[in-house]
């Protein structure tokens, strides 16, 4: 019998944090955490494990310590983010064709870019 929690992927393991239970990677909330914690220049895509997207319209949050921040769907540019307290920026309703989708991220701080990729596939 497993005593503890009857939650999450395993039974009797605690799934929260901000790294997976072998510490390889690292969980949105670190890089929400590293956004408003730190001075390090970043932009971090949420959501990128979640590859297999069945819905074409979707929300893109980014993480980041950036002066401005730009988003491109399959090459082409999305129009401007939403602010979001703590360092974050929403795309509401953005579309995704089917078939493979490179979410591509810059921000720029102190005159550098910084950029972030992540690919999702539409079924």
């Amino acid at each position: 019998m497993i005593i503890g929690r009857g939650e999450g992927d395993t039974p009797g393991r605690n799934d929260k944090g901000l790294v997976t239970y072998d510490r390889a990677t690292r969980k949105d909330a670190f890089y929400w955490y590293k956004a408003n914690w730190t001075a390090t220049p970043s932009v971090y895509i949420t959501s990128r494990r979640w590859v297999d997207r069945t819905d074409p319209v979707t929300s893109v949050k980014v993480y980041g310590t950036a002066d401005s921040v730009t988003l491109k769907v399959n090459g082409v540019q999305v129009g401007a983010a939403t602010p979001l307290t703590g360092h974050a920026y929403t795309w509401p309703d953005v579309t995704l064709a089917p078939g493979t989708n490179t979410i591509e991220v810059t921000g720029v701080r102190a005159g550098t870019a910084y950029t972030d990729t992540a690919t999702w596939t539409l079924r």
